[in-house]
């Protein structure tokens, strides 16, 4: 390969006689050997850039060392293109597109097939996980409300409580252990307030509850002495099912507590007492003293005391019963027997009989 002159000197190709010259000048002073003594490379370059100025600055010289480097341009491309070596290349880029147009950037994106495949494989992977997620829960609580009906048949009460409260941590919306749960508050554990928020939230998530549950939940108010919300839940209940017969024993109490309604409270139990054949004989003693006291409060001291009397003979054990005896001998002026009466409830356990009788029989 000849030599370049321009790039020895480092001109371009277009460069003036002006330019040449000076910048032979500065490259002779550079490398020009008084400068450089006993440096081979130094006066090499030095007769290199001398050689380059000799055909440079001579215009025929030039041309025809410019016509020399374009022919041998020509030769190099002539031979890239017989060469099988770049037989894949593409052509030479034209003017235009060299100098005046930019070529467009590719972005790399999804197509719309691949976002729907994206998604399919995204909401797959959810579904999988929540039923994983349903089925242990559905197993779980399954397994919970098993070991609650086992405990409540063995009348383990707590150990069923427990095994309620699991189901409902895995399923809250389960309405036979939420139900269950509450019933056992209710009847088992005297927790009244528990009792009493479980019934709300069974009410509150089905759309027709059946009126056992507002009859339960009133028991609840009334054992907490909320009574205004135990008479509306009562009422309520009555009103879905009339047949709801304990139903009836909590409003006559509730009359008899908060209302002194004394003719509603007789007329409550007295139904309950109708419809309770299969009530335990201790249940029917406590209706029939409820009951024996509303006589008491309506004067009929007569119907009070066939009460108790029926009361006691179904517990003779029963000290308010034997109270509640004393009041009407009281009553009736006989204070030597209702005495009698008021040591028998004293001895009993009444604490309200041992008071009276300290106070009023010595």
């Amino acid at each position: 390969m000849s030599k370049n002159y321009y790039h020895i000197l480092g001109v371009s190709s277009t460069a003036s006689a002006a330019e040449i010259k000076a910048a032979y000048k500065r490259l002779a002073l550079k490398f020009h050997p008084d400068k450089n003594p006993n440096n081979f490379q130094a006066e090499e370059r030095f007769k290199q850039v001398n050689e380059a100025y000799q055909v440079l600055s001579d215009p025929r010289r030039r041309a025809s060392f410019d016509l020399q480097q374009e022919y041998q341009q020509r030769q190099r491309q002539a031979e890239a293109y017989t060469n099988p070596r770049y037989h894949h290349t593409r052509p030479p880029a034209g003017f235009k597109e060299r100098y005046y147009r930019q070529r467009p950037v590719k972005h790399t994106h999804f197509s719309r097939r691949d976002i729907q495949i994206t998604v399919t494989v995204v909401l797959l992977a959810v579904l999988l996980v929540v039923a994983i997620a349903v089925g242990w829960r559905q197993i779980a609580s399954g397994r919970a409300m098993d070991r609650a009906r086992e405990a409540e048949r063995e009348q383990n009460w707590h150990q069923a409580h427990e095994a309620y409260s699991t189901a409902l941590e895995h399923r809250p919306g389960l309405e036979e252990a939420r139900v269950g749960r509450a019933t056992l508050r209710l009847r088992h554990l005297q927790d009244f307030g528990g009792a009493i928020d479980d019934y709300t939230q069974a009410l509150q998530g089905n759309e027709e509850p059946p009126a056992a549950w507002y009859a339960a939940r009133g028991k609840g108010y009334l054992k907490t002495r909320q009574y205004p919300q135990a008479l509306e839940d009562l009422n309520r209940a009555i009103f879905l099912d009339n047949k709801q017969a304990e139903a009836y024993l909590d409003r006559g109490i509730v009359h008899l507590q908060s209302e002194d309604d004394f003719e509603a409270a007789q007329a409550d139990i007295s139904h309950y007492l109708r419809h309770s054949k299969s009530v335990a004989a201790t249940a029917t003693a406590e209706a029939l003293l409820y009951r024996a006291f509303a006589y008491l409060r309506m004067k009929n001291l007569e119907k009070a005391w066939q009460d108790t009397e029926q009361a006691l003979r179904q517990d003779d054990r029963n000290a308010k019963g034997y109270y509640l005896q004393a009041k009407i001998k009281q009553l009736q002026g006989e204070h030597e027997y209702g005495c009698a009466l008021l040591t028998k409830a004293a001895d009993l356990g009444f604490v309200l009989a041992r008071e009276e009788v300290q106070d009023i029989c010595r």
